[in-house]
């Protein structure tokens, strides 16, 4: 309770500020002893919080003690629960009912406490409750141990039963030299969590980043700002934070629902309320109470955490804090608001999201409060994975469906759950309902059409239509984003499910008769209000509006497996129809909305008429489309779309695609305002008509337009055209070349800009007059993307070095085109696949993607580069040689690590800079780069592994002829394996895409060069102990999109790693012509060389075979500390059982894979006998074979003699088929046959 300072404060308006002040410090002083004396929270409150508490209301917890612990530990502890909003009161003489009422019992035991009978008599009752109700009890053992706490024989059964029973619980104890604050600290916390768990979930991740997000601010007044939609938890963090920091404050409170608190209070009373408790401990200070300067002088000494809630109006807020000058340094202000401006006006700069919970977290909570638990019977886990996916992660909605549907049936759950979704609960509704009537109209109509049509949209499109309606988007958009009734991701606008229910909830709600809603989207109610003449009689209208369908603003129509005709005249009366969208989601069903009769009209006020598989030849002679703002009427069977010239100064996007028997567009060269223009897939469309007029044009799409055969006149501004499989011949050079007197007028205007002072020698109008006005509508300037894939009748480009804009040149499937002068100086991308081009002009140094797949007549590449990234692909180009190929590879690499270098010293090295390039390839083995055959490489890093900036890794993938190209195309999987010195795995694994999806297939083996910052250990930041031995193995595979394993049509046969370091080295990409490799030894001889080996250099080459194989190198003595691994690898090398390349590669990969499998296997086999001898109790150390070890155990195991040696015997056939076996891919052909042989 707090003290009430109210009494008497009317007869003190007239008093002077300082007798004032002296009054309320001592009325203050009077309460607070006399609620002192009544223990703060009297015996009354408690029972009326405990019964609360029995009821859903919050918790309340008793203290049982010794009277000596009542003012200290037990008061500590008291105030701990009452910081986190739990009553709780010690030794308090309540009745058993009471006792029941409460959530906790909290018995602390001490020496005293066991020595008083009436202590002990409360134990049993405790007890009691205990066993009735299933109340929390919490030991605390405070200067005693629980051995110490005995059962006298001469007490009663129930005493004895009792002190029996709680030393058994898990409970707290409190020694000499422990911190009484920690202890108190920890119960309470424990306490918490287990009265409300559901207060937790979610919580510590969130806690530790406002951690974070104050840590930013410099030492002073803190102000933080915690921002969120309705119910998403910021009350619930609010109060946490405050409860783990308000201890570190001189001054600290909480006012939960500010807003409502000022308008109920009055500032006067909300500042005498929580700043008065500071008084009492200052002497007189001359000051007054009416305004918020009040307790400047007081605070401004004062470390002060102040914790606003739910501020809705900052103006209010504003005048309680004062403009935060009064705090003192160190304070910190925390407020919490649904709408972000709220922080604006309060001069917040940092403010922190609450994110909705993550699925595990929001499964968790739902468990929590419909069933009690974790969910773990899958007939319940359905239901409730659509509670989740419906409730989006928002805490209050997931605790109100999970109490709804506790302790029902699973039919009931969903029959409720379905219930609560057909109709917003009112609770829910309440959540939103404020937010929504703080919006003006425009901002309501924005909301609501987002709510029934838009949710998922991309923003540009939603803006534009609702601003050709008037409503001022661009602004309204923005407070719906501020209040969280909206967000924009990824350029959409999305909307929370239970958001959107409760906007269609408001449409629904209006009126009851469905002609009159302002916007319809359920199909069922569409097809009522199209498909019959009358009207549904015997409905009372409960909006007082004419009849008639004159109010609809918005019909969306989902024709999916729907089927009817619509009357002719259906449109006629909806007058205020400001959009028209019939559209299918799914095309697998089949659906029919058909006009038998034709259309007489469309609605004036369309600003959106989308209706696709329109079934007539033109729109309605009648229709005005003066508002229209877009036009779709993809795959109609439109011939033109009206008769007449028609008002269209408000059209901006028109999609006619694929509409077959379209003829005739010229009316679209009236439309000044028209952005874009999709004729996609309009076959007899035989001409495009003039727009170069239309300055506003920026997308044209003629795709598909096999009757065009001419480049189109479009507007100098055009930003994208495409004109895929389209009959244009040629490209004209007026359309990409500036002419010289163009050329020339730039260069004088370039010159007046950048010397203005030129005026001044010569005449300024004589040079502007050497300016003429040239005509350049033809020229494309400003194009960005350019798509003339599939034109088959290009044979050749002319120089385009002028189209200084362009950034996408697709001309893939120009099977004809063998010629071009040269390319957009700025160009990002070039897609040349399947043309007859023989060699590139010089490439330009922006591109950073060429794709020149199966230009079977290119002989040459152009190199150099000088920035990443690069993404080279020559597949199928089986007319580059090989030593163009080596060359290309050489100077890339060499670019790649110089560039690597250049960022790094620069400090702009980040893990998207990347490099690619896939060609055929070499016939011959004259390579200037090494690769090892098969799928795997071991390389020796260096003791200056962490100086790595990343790795180039060649691979050569082996197609067969029965290979089938997989949809996507494939991808080559690397992983990068090591150990650390503790003999830790650890991993890095990347995918590398390898064949875009429309290509065709491949018939020989190619080459695969990729560059990665990313997969190696020194970018592994968990990697602390070093590398064993600085060895790491690079592994390949071939996967398909799914990553599943692909078979022997497509396998790695040949791979390669290059080290890039932050150092130069002696040695470049271009390595000498390969090495002569030394003569492979047979098994025999590798294993008498590897018998001759000293233990270490034993142990060194197992455990390269060891990480070779991915196998556990726990049977292995440690790596000695003495052996230098660089001569312990030189010496393996010298003896052939390993070889160095000139990159450090570590081959004898067939070597590793059987001798050294053969050996780790022996090991095993011998360590397993071992374990064997020491469970018989035999010392193994006097066999000399395995045979003579199974001979010598006991009776007990020679009875079972021959079992032992035929199972032996049965696993060295396995083992040494085991290497085969393991070599294999998963699922060949070629681990059966071993398998048959043995």
């Amino acid at each position: 309770m707090e003290p009430s300072l109210d009494s008497d404060e009317g007869n003190m308006d007239n008093c002077e500020p300082e007798q004032r002040l002296e009054a309320f410090i001592s009325r203050f002083n009077s309460e607070l002893r006399k609620q002192r004396q009544e223990h703060i929270i009297t015996n009354e409150d408690l029972k009326a919080s405990s019964q609360g508490s029995s009821s859903g209301g919050l918790p309340a917890v008793y203290i049982y003690c010794a009277n000596t612990l009542q003012y200290s530990f037990a008061s500590h502890l008291s105030m701990g629960f009452h910081r986190k909003g739990i009553y709780a009161s010690a030794n308090s003489n309540e009745t058993l009912d009471v006792m029941e009422g409460a959530s906790a019992s909290v018995v602390v035991f001490s020496k005293n406490y066991l020595s008083s009978p009436s202590c002990l008599d409360k134990l049993v009752r405790v007890l009691q409750c205990r066993r009735k109700s299933g109340q929390l009890v919490v030991p605390v053992f405070y200067d005693v141990s629980p051995s110490n706490v005995e059962v006298q024989e001469q007490e009663s059964v129930d005493r004895i039963s009792a002190l029996q029973e709680l030393r058994e619980f898990t409970g707290y104890q409190f020694r000499e030299g422990c911190s009484e604050c920690e202890l108190v600290e920890e119960i309470v916390k424990d306490v918490y969590e287990k009265l409300l768990p559901a207060e937790q979930i979610g919580i510590s991740l969130r806690l530790l980043e406002i951690e974070h997000l104050l840590c930013k601010q410099p030492w002073g007044i803190r102000r933080l700002g915690i921002w969120g939609m309705p119910g998403i938890g910021k009350t619930t963090l609010a109060k946490a934070v405050f409860d783990q920091i308000s201890g570190g404050y001189e001054a600290f409170f909480f006012i939960k629902h500010f807003d409502k608190a000022f308008n109920e209070k009055g500032l006067h009373c909300l500042l005498e309320e929580h700043f008065g408790n500071i008084l009492m401990d200052l002497p007189r200070v001359c000051s007054s109470i009416t305004r918020p300067s009040f307790p400047g002088d007081i605070l401004s000494k004062k470390r002060t955490l102040v914790v606003l809630d739910d501020v809705q109006n900052p103006l209010v807020a504003e005048s309680f804090l004062g403009g935060f000058h009064w705090f003192g340094p160190g304070s910190l202000i925390i407020i919490t608001s649904r709408d972000k401006q709220v922080f604006r006006h309060c001069q917040i700069n940092h403010v922190y999201e609450v994110q909705s919970l993550n699925e595990n977290e929001a499964l968790q909570l739902f468990s929590h409060h419909a069933i009690g638990e974790n969910i773990r019977e899958k007939k319940f886990m359905k239901l409730s994975m659509e509670v989740i996916d419906y409730a989006s992660g928002n805490p209050l909605a997931l605790s109100y469906y999970g109490k709804e549907l506790k302790g029902k049936k699973l039919s009931e759950m969903r029959t409720t759950f379905l219930k609560h979704k057909l109709r917003t609960p009112y609770k829910i509704q309440d959540l939103f309902k404020r937010s929504y009537e703080a919006l003006n109209d425009s901002e309501k109509n924005i909301f609501l059409d987002i709510a029934c049509f838009f949710k998922g949209e991309n923003v540009d499109y939603v803006m534009q239509l609702l601003e050709g309606c008037g409503f001022l988007p661009h602004i309204g958009i923005d407070v719906l984003v501020e209040k969280c009734l909206v967000t924009i991701s990824e350029n959409r606008v999305k909307m929370h499910r239970i958001i959107q229910d409760f906007g269609r909830e408001i449409i629904n709600g209006e009126v009851v008769q469905i002609e009159r809603r302002r916007r319809l989207w359920e199909p069922w109610t569409i097809k009522f209000l199209l498909e019959d003449d009358k009207l549904k009689a015997n409905v009372k209208s409960t909006y007082t509006r004419p009849l008639g369908t004159v109010d609809i603003e918005g019909i969306f129509l989902d024709a999916s497996n729907l089927s009817f005709d619509v009357k002719s005249g259906a449109f006629k009366h909806m007058l205020s129809l400001r959009f028209l969208k019939i559209y299918c989601s799914s095309y697998e069903k089949d659906s029919r909305v058909l006009l038998p009769k034709g259309l007489d009209s469309l609605p004036y006020e369309l600003r959106l008429l989308h209706w696709e598989n329109y079934p007539l030849k033109s729109l309605p002679q009648k229709f005005d489309p003066c508002h229209l703002v877009e036009l779709n009427l993809s795959y109609s069977q439109l011939q033109k779309l009206w008769g007449g010239t028609k008002n269209l100064k408000m059209l901006k996007v028109v999609r006619l695609c694929h509409s077959q028997q379209l003829t005739d567009i010229n009316d679209l060269c009236k439309a000044q305002d028209l952005e874009l223009l999709d004729l996609q897939g309009c076959t007899q469309l035989q001409s495009f008509p003039a727009m170069g007029q239309l300055r506003l044009l920026r997308v044209v799409n003629l795709s598909g337009c096999t009757e065009i055969r001419s480049f189109p006149e479009v507007s100098p501004n055009i930003k994208e055209l495409h004109l895929q499989g389209t009959g244009i011949r040629e490209l004209p050079v007026s359309t990409v070349t500036l002419s010289s007197q163009v050329k020339l007028n730039r260069e004088l205007s370039n010159l007046l800009t950048e010397f203005p002072g030129v005026s001044d020698v010569i005449n300024h109008e004589r040079l502007t007059s050497l300016i003429k006005p040239v005509s350049a509508n033809q020229h494309l300037g400003k194009l960005v993307r350019l798509n003339m894939k599939d034109c088959v009748h290009l044979t050749s480009l002319p120089d385009m070095a002028d189209l200084e804009l362009l950034q996408v040149l697709d001309l893939s499937g120009c099977s004809n085109l063998n010629d071009i002068q040269g390319f957009p100086r700025n160009l990002e991308e070039l897609y040349l696949a399947g043309t007859a081009i023989k060699e590139f002009p010089q490439l330009p140094l922006s591109l950073e993607i060429l794709n020149a797949h199966g230009c079977v007549s290119l002989i040459s590449i152009p190199i150099g580069f000088e920035q990443l990234p690069r993404y080279y692909t020559f597949s199928n180009c089986f007319g580059l040689s090989e030593k163009v190929v080596n060359i290309f590879v050489k100077n890339a690499l060499t670019n790649v690590e110089r560039l690597a270098r250049e960022y790094h010293q620069q400090q702009k090295l980040n893990k998207s800079l990347a490099f690619s390039f896939i060609g055929p390839s070499p016939a011959g083995e004259n390579l200037t780069f090494d690769m090892q055959p098969g799928s795997s490489v071991i390389i020796q890093l260096g003791s200056s592994w962490r100086d790595t900036l990343g790795v180039a890794v060649l691979v050569q993938v082996t197609f067969s002829k029965d290979y089938c190209e997989a949809s996507g195309g494939f991808n080559v999987t690397c992983v990068c394996r090591w150990k650390d010195k503790d003999y830790v795995s650890h991993k890095r694994e990347k995918d590398f895409h390898c064949w875009p999806p429309e290509e065709e297939g491949v018939s020989k083996d190619h080459t695969f060069v990729f560059c990665d910052l990313d997969i190696h250990p020194g970018a592994c930041e968990e990697n602390d102990t070093g590398i064993l031995a600085d060895l790491v193995v690079f592994e390949f595979f071939t996967v398909n999109k799914q990553k599943k394993l692909l078979d022997e049509s497509c396998t790695v046969t040949k791979c390669g790693v290059y080290v890039i370091t932050a150092a130069d080295r002696d040695t470049s990409p271009n390595m000498t012509p390969s090495f002569d490799y030394l003569q492979e030894l047979s098994d025999n001889d590798a294993r008498n060389v590897y018998d001759g080996l000293d233990e270490d250099e034993r142990t060194l080459f197992l455990y390269i075979a060891c990480l070779f194989n991915d196998e556990e190198a726990y049977l292995l003595a440690p790596l000695s500390n003495g052996l230098e691994i660089s001569s312990g690898i030189k010496i393996l090398t010298d003896k052939s059982l390993i070889h160095i390349s000139p990159y450090g590669v570590l081959v004898r990969e067939g070597l590793l894979q059987k001798i050294g499998m053969e050996m780790i296997n022996r090991r095993r086999q011998a360590q397993a006998l071992t374990n064997l001898a020491d469970i018989a109790g035999v010392d193994s150390r006097k066999w000399d074979n395995n045979a003579n070890m199974i001979e010598n155990l006991p009776h007990s195991f020679k009875m079972h003699s021959s079992m032992c040696l035929a199972l032996k015997k049965l696993v060295d056939r396995v083992m040494k088929i085991f290497p085969e076996i393991e070599a294999a891919r998963p699922g060949s052909s070629t681990a059966i046959q071993p398998l048959n042989e043995a």
